[in-house]
């Protein structure tokens, strides 16, 4: 009982801790690259066998290396050639990632508005946790929430 009291004590003050950070600092905490690669199906040749597996890699930059916006969304493989730029939004362990406008050599328009939110990244015990929103899956067995993105290193 003492360390589920104690455990819960200091999940509060770490939240408490980062609530307390001004958004610019909150915002720094996620400052990195981020990338999901989404597996789409399989395609071409008569059956199983013959065809190749699908993808679209997405690849998120946060901080300044990433445009004036501190945010940028690429998402390049398979029928797919989206250039994003977006803004993030601290929100206590999360981060919305949101829609500012369509990058250079972007393929198709999306319908996108701005500000609209794109996903939002969540830390949690298991690692972090992506929830779509605007964004769509390319896929119907594609989860809309799950350990989609990753921090690269």
């Amino acid at each position: 009982m003492k360390t589920i009291f104690l455990g819960i004590a200091w999940a509060t003050l770490t939240l408490a801790a980062v609530a307390s950070q001004p958004a610019s600092a909150q915002v720094a905490t996620w400052q990195g690259r981020y990338i999901w690669e989404e597996d789409v199906g399989r395609y071409g040749g008569p059956d199983k066998r013959d065809s190749v597996v699908a993808f679209i890699t997405y690849t998120l930059h946060i901080g300044p290396s990433a445009g004036a916006t501190g945010c940028s969304l690429e998402g390049q493989g398979f029928q797919t050639n989206k250039r994003i730029r977006c803004t993030v939004t601290p929100q206590g362990r999360s981060a919305i990632v949101k829609f500012y406008g369509y990058g250079p050599d972007n393929m198709f328009d999306s319908g996108y508005r701005r500000g609209q939110p794109l996903f939002t990244l969540t830390r949690g015990p298991r690692g972090i946790v992506t929830t779509l929103q605007g964004l769509k899956a390319s896929s119907r067995t594609t989860p809309r929430s799950g350990p989609l993105f990753h921090r690269l290193r």
